[in-house]
């Protein structure tokens, strides 16, 4: 089978060290699914370690949509499934996971559009679940927020993947306004069709200097540039939350302490530096089942702004961490790949 290594670090444009190898075929245990990966997508994380050097062994990619060829000794799926999950060596023809990760793939949905999903959907879900809860603690049901009537939510990052996740979740939710940063013509129109209610261009203004004091339920820093937290204090009401995806120094250390927090937070603002790993292992199968409920329900819809093979997933990595066209910045929705006919 195929299986996508790099030759240590790799840097942009990747096709000098991004490779497919063959290999052989994962030989599942007792528990396992065997997959037959048909999609799967580029997170920033997944480029990060391919810049890291971190997929010399092929655990790189995370996303996997695909069909079940063995799962022995499984309680819950057999061979023909369609499913989905969140494992390391996406990139990848077969993989081998443990059947309590792996969820049924909503029907509604293409192999490529729903391997865009479970990290971004897995990301945006649980931290948005946990502006209500404490991580360790079983997860809400439904809404998060209890049916709380005119809540405000900021989302600092709208038009990538955890962002738009973020903006379908808050508004099946119920929260009545949607604040996000976002930049460009496309990328504003992309989060108001999303449900976005109010949207900032980031590269002209910061969003928190137009918001007024105690006037914001949840916070959501996707992003987390320095200094957000503190921006943000203001705006936040006694009893509501500020919550950051850790990255870079807070990523490392972990640390509730500026500068990845408010150095002057507010009295009775809760403030949380979000670790998704442990969660991710506790709920997972849980939440990607929510998410396909969402998914049948309309609530989640996933956008792809451009689909790449396996063959040319190098491409794919410098398409999603370019500064121009497809760059970070300059891409709505999420970008895919197609490991088989999907």
């Amino acid at each position: 089978m195929r299986q996508l290594r790099t030759s240590g670090a790799c840097a942009a444009p990747f096709v000098d060290c991004v490779h497919i190898h063959n290999v052989p075929m994962p030989k599942p245990h007792s528990g396992e699914a065997l997959i037959r990966i048909n999609a799967s997508s580029v997170n920033p994380s997944d480029v990060d370690e391919v810049q890291g050097g971190a997929c010399t062994l092929g655990r790189c990619g995370a996303d996997v949509s695909g069909t079940v060829v063995q799962c022995d000794g499984c309680t819950r799926l057999k061979p023909g499934d369609e499913v989905w999950t969140l494992a390391p060596g996406a990139y990848a023809d077969f993989l081998a996971v443990s059947e309590t990760m792996v969820g049924l793939k909503p029907q509604s949905l293409a192999h490529i559009d729903a391997g865009t999903i479970p990290e971004v959907g897995l990301t945006s879900l649980l931290s948005l679940k946990r502006t209500a809860s404490e991580p360790g603690t079983p997860l809400p049901k439904g809404s998060p927020w209890g049916g709380k009537s005119n809540l405000t939510v900021v989302i600092t990052a709208g038009a990538g993947g955890t962002g738009s996740m973020a903006i379908q979740l808050a508004k099946a939710w119920g929260a009545a306004h949607i604040a996000v940063a976002a930049s460009g013509e496309a990328s504003v129109a992309f989060v108001k069709s999303l449900g976005a209610t109010y949207v900032t261009d980031y590269k002209k203004v910061d969003i928190f200097s137009t918001l007024a004091d105690d006037s914001v339920d949840v916070v959501y820093d996707n992003y987390g540039a320095e200094g957000t937290a503190d921006k943000a204090m203001h705006a936040i009401r006694p009893g509501g939350t500020y919550l950051l995806l850790p990255h870079g120094e807070c990523f490392v250390k972990k640390s509730q302490a500026p500068p990845c927090l408010s150095a002057n937070p507010k009295p009775g603002v809760r403030q949380l530096n979000y670790a998704t790993g442990p969660e991710f292992i506790a709920h997972g199968l849980e939440a990607l089942d929510e998410l396909a409920a969402l998914v049948r329900s309309g609530g989640v819809r996933p956008t792809v702004d451009r689909v790449f093979s396996l063959m040319n997933a190098a491409l794919a990595f410098n398409y999603s961490a370019g500064g121009g066209e497809g760059g970070v910045s300059d891409h709505v929705g999420k970008i895919a790949i197609a490991v088989a006919n999907a």
